[in-house]
């Protein structure tokens, strides 16, 4: 038990203590698409948006960013545009870390999110070091490469806004006393708010980017807010992360919001560059029409590769990105779409075994692994990439040992892919077998010369490349 006296020193140093500050600058651009809808984009590498809608209920905020720092930054602008930053509602369009680790510097306000955020924010709270671990060395790295780059050059300034991001995310992440702030409002499928001068509707899309994905339509704005379902990668946006990923209603969600009664004039994703209402019909239209497509033709029980060959990219997706993806790039990404909706339609190893693991232990993934694999070619789809997703994730939750046994059936199943042995080498350096960790990344290289991460980890644990 604390004596008074204890007691006392433990307030005292909340109250006083100061926070780690950041020397970097992270700005916002600000956009105001209506009377009461301002956009505040980050220049940072994420271009995330912040939304702030003016409503008689008090501010409302989507999208609190990662870090505290970063938070009190974005409510610092706020209240530079709009004369004070008193949030009466934070929603986050996910619970991703990125997007509501922000949401503790808005104690006065209530967090919406989806019913699911709370147990997932909950359950990724106790990983703060590992973000902390994955910044930290960009700051070094940032600080190294600026001193090389000619100041005020396009290239400094990107590293700038790496430099600027990393430091604001460690100052807020280490600031005494940070706790990880899940949703304390929360909703199924479809919560209504009304505000009085404004409606805003939230709409579950599913599985999709996360298990949490929410779209927000404002009618009276004509403004619809999409999240980070989108996610855009050198200009292509890749949609389905979650390998349970349910097409169905998203196409359910999009329909009602795009061809409901509210005329959509403004199109906003969780990053990067607002979008137009054509962009986002023209991609949900690419969802359905392959969706359909890939059905079609699993249904006549041809295989992954005929029905690649036989889904040529269409003419529409060419037209919709700019000249940035040559048609080597809209191949492979297309054909990564086809081969996604193609799994959601088998019985998958990687899900499979996640579930014995979940339920049994990691005994039981291993056996139910090679019970799949003796099964007739076909009878299951196998996936480097979503064993690989598997293994990140128990990364991601410090199961290193579980993590490791996965990595290893993708080295076993695909010997020749550089990228299983770099996934391995992290899982060993991440368990502290920096020995092990090398001998893999000196592999990957081996196969791919090019593996800029493995020569990077090397430089990092201290050898040659």
């Amino acid at each position: 038990m604390k004596t008074s006296s204890q007691l006392l020193i433990a307030v005292l140093m909340l109250l006083f203590a100061a926070p780690v500050v950041a020397d970097g600058p992270l700005p916002f651009d600000t956009t105001r698409l209506t009377d009461n809808v301002l956009v505040f984009t980050e220049l940072s590498p994420w271009r995330s948006n912040h939304v702030v809608i003016t409503t008689d209920r008090g501010l409302v905020l989507v999208d609190p960013g990662g870090s505290p720092a970063i938070a009190r930054l974005l409510r610092q602008a706020i209240a530079q545009e709009l004369g004070h930053s008193r949030i009466a509602y934070v929603i986050n369009h996910h619970h991703h870390w990125g997007h509501s680790w922000g949401n503790v510097a808005f104690p006065e306000a209530v967090v919406i999110g989806h019913e699911d955020s709370v147990d997932l924010m909950t359950r990724t709270a106790p990983f703060i070091e590992n973000r902390l671990n994955q910044f930290r060395p960009r700051v070094d790295e940032a600080t190294a490469q600026l001193a090389e780059l000619e100041e005020g050059s396009a290239e400094a300034v990107a590293v700038r806004e790496r430099l600027a991001q990393a430091e604001w995310i460690i100052a807020g992440l280490t600031e005494y006393g940070f706790t990880v702030r899940p949703p304390n409002l929360t909703f199924s499928e479809r919560l209504v708010l009304d505000l009085g001068n404004v409606t805003l509707e939230l709409h579950a899309l599913g599985n999709g980017h996360s298990a949490t994905d929410t779209v927000v339509l404002i009618p009276e704005e004509n403004v619809l807010l999409t999240g980070c379902f989108f996610f855009v990668t050198d200009g292509l946006p890749a949609f389905g992360f979650h390998p349970e990923s349910e097409v169905g209603r998203w196409l359910t969600v999009f329909e009602t919001v795009l061809d409901g009664d509210t005329p959509i004039e403004y199109v906003v994703p969780g990053q990067h560059a607002l979008w137009t209402p054509a962009e986002l019909r023209g991609w949900r239209d690419y969802i359905a029409d392959l969706w359909h497509d890939v059905h079609s033709l699993e249904a006549e029980g041809v295989t992954l590769a005929v029905a690649q060959g036989r889904l040529p990219v269409p003419q529409e997706l060419r037209t919709m990105v700019d000249d940035s993806a040559d048609d080597d790039r809209l191949d492979e990404y297309h054909h990564g779409n086809v081969e996604l909706y193609w799994r959601l339609h088998k019985d998958r190893a990687a899900v499979l075994v996640q579930h014995a693991l979940s339920e049994e232990g990691l005994d039981s993934a291993l056996a139910t692994h090679r019970e799949l694999q003796a099964l007739p070619e076909g009878e299951v789809f196998f996936s480097e990439a979503e064993y690989n997703q598997l293994g990140y994730r128990l990364l991601g939750e410090e199961r290193y040992a579980e993590a490791i046994a996965i990595f290893e059936l993708n080295v076993e199943m695909y010997p020749e892919s550089w990228n299983v042995y770099d996934s391995l080498g992290e899982a060993h350096m991440l368990a502290g077998d920096n020995d092990r960790a090398i001998e893999l990344y000196r592999g990957s290289l081996e196969i791919n010369p090019d593996n800029a991460n493995a020569v990077t980890m090397l430089e990092r644990l201290g050898v040659e490349p």
